[in-house]
């Protein structure tokens, strides 16, 4: 057990003020008359739910079970609902499906109450699923707000693999707002009848540091992460050295290789807080005088002045023993060349001890280490009927996917360049390096269970890192696909950015085609975000569904490239695909005024390159300038001159989940449509099967556009579907493309046909065409 200090004894009073000191005033409230009155209005107000509950102070009243364990009578209906369970099973051994729900408490707080004071076993179970499924400490807190006490429901969901409890808090419309899972066996798990003294209630609401310090050590002593996956021996230019008495100073990175810590976090969104918040986080970053920090910065100060969540990044890796941490806007001075320090993402990131990745927290102002109040009881057996209750870890692929790790550009270079990664969430956290995944344990946890493929929606964290160091040519190009639909739909301050902040990312995937001398290996060239070892199938990206063009970003990349699209933007990149032989990429166009063309097969200037680092960067810097290109494929019209307009709904055909097309109407006839909800256009010939292409956007109302600065030049406006013309791609993946205006050279995409299985021949015959997409 751990040496009681000071700092504990604050935890104990602290906890003490928090949990008994409202103790009779909650009690009180619950037995009120007043509180019986508005519990009878609630549950007239939820009289849609199957059955309806008793007031709070019965569901409160706790009894002794066969088991020898207390137990409300809320959590008398997940009884029922067990028995229920047995009676279907006896009538087939094979039943699997999901109960009626059941409600167990009127709400959270009813909940909460019934878990800490009447201290009913099954609700402490429920009440640490919830919060376990909280990523960030404000997800905790948002479970006792007011606005979200409706009642907590159950559903016994049974299946082959293992039967659960569904734990849901929804509003009356039915809208989620909260849901977990509790796992049921019948067979106890390993702490189960082993009796040791566990830790005191302030020790739980903190972190298992020693256990994460055995962890990180065997990480280092024992594994080859640091031996395979350093990229060299560099520090970052600056670095922030943790001194005592709270006091921090920023350095330069020592000419040795130091163990240092790396932050990921997010800013936060600087259009939903006040003025002077941002003005704080911005107010972070270190000032220069003739490219020096100013003595402020290199000069002891006090942490304090930092924002929330850096304070406590450096609290975490002061813990771990870790004299050293690199956060962004501290280590990065004004000043720096920012294209420079962000190419370079992949040193910082893959030189570092790990990457510390603040989930808890979903802007800069905002503490990483919050009340674990999930543990504010300690985990002990839970037995209804013939089942034990366990709580389940959250996999971690679910916590990647939760904002806010999920949200910020940013992040995802910095998780995907990261050998080691601490994922630090609200109530507890996760360690992920090549040869070991796992999460700060609890005596009667279950471990998550294993996902397939294709639960996992993103790569694992460091397959993109893993493929780089074998030098599989294919696999770095499947993963290049992964993290564009992972980077689509993330948001950042400053669309500018669209390329820099995945420019590690790109400098690292040029590193690994580069040989020893600092040539590629393959004919590999950066083209604005694509490709072109590649580039058919990286043009053949699409929309999950047509998006607003007033959020396109062609000024940033030219329409061809994934990166004009608005922010957070689902796209499509991993679909089948084969190469048409009749495709053929002829070369690089620059945005200039002369339209030089360039050979795809040039190399880079090698007198003008003293570091051999620096090749890789300027090849990427060079990509991101890239405007037009000219490809070479066969060539036709999407749909023919003599074709006529129907509406959608003339032709669409429904049977439940299923959806086609039925042009019965239309026999013998040329005809297209277009879907202007989701931006679908359908092509038919009179008698052949139909093509359908998908717009990458919808033409927006022309009233939108009062008064503002973009107009609507990047979507086929209505009218226009005959000029859309088409380019192979692959054997069943072609680029819809219209004539810029005012230029018969140039040609945008609109959008793009992938696997036209009706019309496998739709460019048989068909001649080929060079043509220059800007």
């Amino acid at each position: 057990m751990e040496t009681p200090t000071p700092a504990t004894y604050y935890w104990v009073q602290r906890l003490g003020r928090r949990l008994y000191g409202r103790k009779s005033q909650l009690l009180d409230s619950c037995r009120s008359r007043h509180y019986t009155t508005m519990q009878e209005a609630h549950c007239q107000h939820h009289a849609y739910h199957r059955v309806p509950s008793p007031p709070a102070q019965d569901l409160l009243r706790v009894k002794t079970n066969e088991h020898g364990q207390l137990q409300c009578r809320g959590c008398d209906q997940i009884t029922y609902l067990l028995r229920w369970a047995e009676a279907e099973r006896r009538k087939d051994p094979k039943y699997k499906g999901t109960s009626p729900k059941r409600i167990i408490h009127n709400s959270y707080v009813e909940l909460d109450l019934c878990a800490r004071l009447s201290t009913c076993d099954a609700c402490q179970i429920v009440r640490r699923a919830l919060l376990l499924d909280q990523i960030t400490g404000r997800d905790a807190e948002r479970l006792r707000h007011t606005d979200h006490q409706w009642p907590v429901q159950v559903a016994l969901d049974m299946r082959p693999g293992g039967d659960s409890l569904l734990v849901t808090i929804e509003k009356e419309s039915g809208v989620p707002l909260f849901s977990a899972t509790v796992v049921l066996s019948q067979k106890p798990c390993l702490g189960v009848g082993k009796k040791t003294k566990g830790p005191s209630a302030a020790s739980r609401l903190r972190a298992k540091f020693e256990e994460l310090r055995q962890i990180v050590s065997n990480c280092h002593d024992n594994h080859q992460c640091s031996s395979r996956y350093r990229w060299n021996s560099r520090n970052p230019s600056w670095l922030l050295e943790i001194l005592d008495d709270g006091k921090v100073r920023v350095v330069p990175g020592p000419d040795h290789l130091v163990p240092y810590v790396v932050l990921s976090y997010s800013w936060g969104d600087p259009t939903t807080m006040p003025a002077e918040e941002w003005a704080r986080i911005k107010g972070a970053s270190t000032k220069t005088v003739n490219g020096v920090p100013v003595p402020e910065r290199t000069n002891p100060f006090p942490q304090a002045i930092l924002p929330e969540t850096m304070q406590d990044a450096i609290a975490i890796t002061q813990e771990l023993d870790y004299k050293y941490i690199w956060i962004d806007n501290v280590c990065i001075p004004k000043g720096t060349d920012w294209d420079t320090e962000a190419s370079l993402m992949h040193e910082v990131y893959g030189n570092a001890a790990f990457t510390l990745l603040a989930s808890s927290s979903t802007k800069a102002t905002e503490p990483m280490l919050h009340d674990r109040l999930a543990w504010l009881q300690e985990p002990k057996p839970c037995k209804l009927r013939n089942h034990f209750l366990y709580n389940t870890q959250k996999p971690l692929h679910e916590v990647r996917l939760d904002p806010p790790a999920s949200q910020r550009a940013w992040t995802l270079q910095e998780e995907r360049l990261s050998p080691r990664i601490l994922y630090w969430t609200g109530q507890r956290w996760y360690w992920s390096c090549p040869e070991h995944q796992t999460v700060e344990s609890s005596p009667f946890d279950l471990p998550s269970p294993a996902c397939t493929s294709e639960e996992q929606l993103w790569s694992p964290p460091q397959r993109f890192l893993d493929v780089c160091r074998i030098g599989d040519f294919q696999s770095i190009d499947q993963e290049w696909l992964d993290i564009v639909e992972a980077y689509t739909r993330r948001d950042l301050a400053h669309s500018a950015d669209r390329f820099l902040a995945i420019s590690g990312l790109a400098v690292r995937f040029l590193e690994a085609k580069m040989d020893g001398g600092g040539k590629t290996r393959v004919g590999e060239q950066y083209l604005a975000g694509l490709w072109r070892e590649d580039l058919a199938r990286h043009l053949s990206w699409s929309v999950a569904s047509a998006v607003d063009s007033r959020g396109s970003h062609q000024d940033v990349a030219p329409s061809w490239s994934w990166a004009s699209l608005p922010l957070c933007v689902n796209t499509k990149m991993k679909h089948a695909f084969r190469q048409s032989p009749h495709f053929q990429f002829v070369g690089v166009r620059q945005f200039s005024s002369d339209h030089t063309l360039i050979s795809p097969t040039a190399a880079l200037n090698q007198q003008a390159i003293t570091d051999p680092r620096l090749r890789s960067k300027l090849a990427e810097q060079q990509g991101r300038t890239v405007k037009q290109i000219e490809i070479k494929g066969r060539f036709r019209r999407f749909i023919s001159e003599s074709s006529c307009a129907v509406s959608w709904e003339a032709i669409e055909w429904k049977r439940g989940d299923r959806v086609g097309f039925n042009f019965e109407q239309f026999p013998g006839r040329n005809l297209h449509s277009r879907n202007h909800d989701d931006g679908r256009v359908v092509s038919k010939d009179a008698h052949g099967g139909e093509v359908v292409g998908q717009l990458d956007y919808i033409v927006s109302p022309s009233s939108a556009y009062i008064g503002t600065e973009k107009s609507d030049n990047v979507a086929l406006a209505d009218g226009e579907e005959t000029e859309l013309m088409c380019l192979e791609l692959g054997e069943l993946a072609m680029l819809l493309l219209q004539r810029n205006p005012g230029s018969a050279e140039t040609w945008r995409r609109v959008g793009v046909c992938i696997g036209y299985e009706q019309r496998k021949g739709f460019f048989y015959g068909c001649e080929s065409r060079t043509v220059v997409l800007s």
